[in-house]
């Protein structure tokens, strides 16, 4: 199938494949005042954080091959129905628990929507037009991106925890109408025993050498980025006592990095190539939090500096993302679906794993934000310089 989605089409794709960052972005602001609300430390509130990004994770895995088998749209509504339940129940939660059960479900319904939206461009577009409209998808999902803590932020301001959970729950009605009304059925269904043959996909995917280094720096590189989303509201709110829609504003400027580096990216590849852009994305995301590191130091670690540095940090991810993806799809052509899950599932392990520690290590200071995203940084440089090496 090759043609053009209208706008309202395309922008439901667009509210589908954002909807996991969007989520998280309206939550983060409230993380501290969920802590006091339920009696809770960090590392106990970041559950909220570590449970969607497993979920999320693991959905990508099963959502692929449920819209091979069962058409796009099945898939979309089914995921549709998990988010608005999952931010309902979070909405309506009178405990902490109840809201990291809560978001596992909103998790698993997200990764619905960022599976099966990037399916769809493939289905509609087809090889030819692919490239320019999945661009224009990632650059209007960075854009929710970014304007999600900000909105987040101010809905913690003038309507409490609940409200961020309540416009997650709108966006998830808007999403489940949207792909009921709107959304063409788009790709070919599958028999159940070529679904079947997923695993052995996945296996031969994980044996290659190339897609395995390229899948690695990019999980590291999110990781890095995600201490950011878990420990700055923390730093920023309870241990510099910002409101929360004045950390929303400083979150995004700081994320809108990302897309400052993406856009970059688009020009420094065809000049320099991926290998030594992926290799200058590693070295700023290398020296950024070595800085702030040093300016903890010193004692120069003031607000403005942090953002400044972590803005720096998000330039490099957005540098680095889309060579490492490019990477993992090119390592194996016949099989972009299932690398994209794979990478999307490895991704989101990492950033739980990030999420998890950086409430287990917080202790009001830069230091572990900043050190972890150094540790993080100098391991993908490493393992980057060692497979240029190998390969030369």
């Amino acid at each position: 199938m090759s043609g053009k989605l209208g706008a309202l089409a395309f922008a439901t794709l667009v509210l589908c494949s954002a909807f996991g960052e969007v989520s998280t972005g309206l939550l983060v602001p409230a993380l501290p005042i969920l802590g006091e609300v339920f009696r809770a430390g960090p590392a106990t509130v970041q559950l909220a954080i570590v449970a969607f990004a497993v979920a999320f994770a693991v959905g990508q895995l099963v959502f692929g091959p449920l819209s091979d088998r069962s058409g796009r749209r099945a898939a979309l509504l089914i995921g549709a129905a998990l988010a608005l339940a999952g931010s309902l129940a979070a909405a309506l939660a009178n405990d902490l628990w109840t809201v990291v059960a809560a978001r596992s479900i909103q998790g698993l319904g997200a990764a619905s929507g960022y599976v099966v939206a990037r399916a769809i461009v493939r289905d509609v577009y087809g090889a030819e037009g692919a490239a320019g409209a999945m661009a224009l998808l990632f650059a209007l999902m960075s854009a929710c991106f970014l304007l999600a803590p900000l909105a987040g932020g101010l809905l913690q301001d003038f309507g409490g925890w609940r409200a961020g959970f309540a416009a997650a729950a709108l966006a998830a009605t808007t999403w489940l109408l949207s792909a009921l009304l709107i959304l063409p059925d788009t790709g070919t269904k599958q028999a159940g025993r070529e679904v079947e043959a997923a695993h052995r996909v996945y296996l031969g995917l994980f044996r290659h050498r190339e897609f395995l280094v390229n899948m690695a720096v990019h999980a590291i590189g999110y990781a890095g980025l995600y201490c950011f989303v878990a420990g700055a509201p923390f730093l920023l709110i309870e241990g510099r006592g910002l409101t929360p829609s004045g950390y929303g504003a400083l979150a995004a400027l700081a994320m809108s990095g990302f897309l400052a580096g993406a856009m970059t990216a688009r020009v420094a590849i065809p000049r320099w190539g991926r290998s030594r852009t992926i290799s200058a994305s590693l070295t700023i995301m290398l020296a950024a939090p070595a800085a702030l590191f040093g300016a903890g130091f010193l004692g120069l670690d003031s607000t403005p500096v942090i953002t400044a540095l972590q803005f720096t940090v998000w330039f490099g991810g957005g540098l680095l993302a889309p060579n490492t993806a490019a990477g993992v799809m090119m390592a194996h052509p016949n099989a972009a679906g299932a690398a994209a899950a794979a990478l999307g599932f490895v991704q989101m392990l990492a950033a739980a794993a990030a999420a998890l520690i950086q409430g287990l290590i917080y202790d009001g200071t830069v230091f572990p934000m900043a050190g972890m995203q150094l540790l993080l940084s100098a391991a993908a440089w490493l393992l980057w310089r060692r497979a240029r090496s190998v390969r030369r």
